[in-house]
């Protein structure tokens, strides 16, 4: 069974590269415009207001991402101190749904790399470390 702590250390790490990727998505959303334009649809010089449309898309995936990771962060320490079951469930689901949408961005635009392969392996263990959580006897689940 999981132990609590590797728990909060995955969902951390977790947490931390969601505002990592988030920061760098809402400063510099032309990280992902680049990849999306070389692999999925290269823009007319003349559609400024398509590229400025899907940068600004970016830029909140980014926003959306760093508000849930500093969220899931402020749980996971609020649990340290009044140890309320919801507050590990919506951390689980907070991260959870955080890292889909930047992993269905990357499978699209189908340019899997180094940061990619490390995003889908957090996400392999934040999914295994949620369901090992559910059904451990550390945590009072009633």
């Amino acid at each position: 069974m999981i132990k609590l702590r590797t728990f909060f250390i995955i969902y951390g790490i977790a947490n931390a590269g969601l505002i990592l990727y988030g920061a760098l998505a809402l400063l510099n959303p032309n990280i992902l415009f680049e990849s999306f334009s070389v692999h999925v649809y290269q823009f007319p010089p003349n559609a400024n207001l398509a590229v400025g449309y899907l940068l600004a898309v970016f830029r909140l995936l980014g926003l959306f991402n760093l508000i849930l990771g500093v969220v899931g962060l402020f749980l996971l320490w609020r649990y340290r101190i009044n140890h309320q079951i919801w507050l590990i469930y919506t951390v689980i689901a907070i991260t959870v749904f955080s890292y889909l949408g930047p992993i269905i961005l990357d499978n699209s635009v189908g340019n899997i790399g180094f940061f990619e392969i490390i995003e889908h392996i957090i996400f392999i263990f934040i999914l295994v470390s949620a369901i090992t959580m559910r059904f451990s006897k550390t945590i009072s689940l009633g």
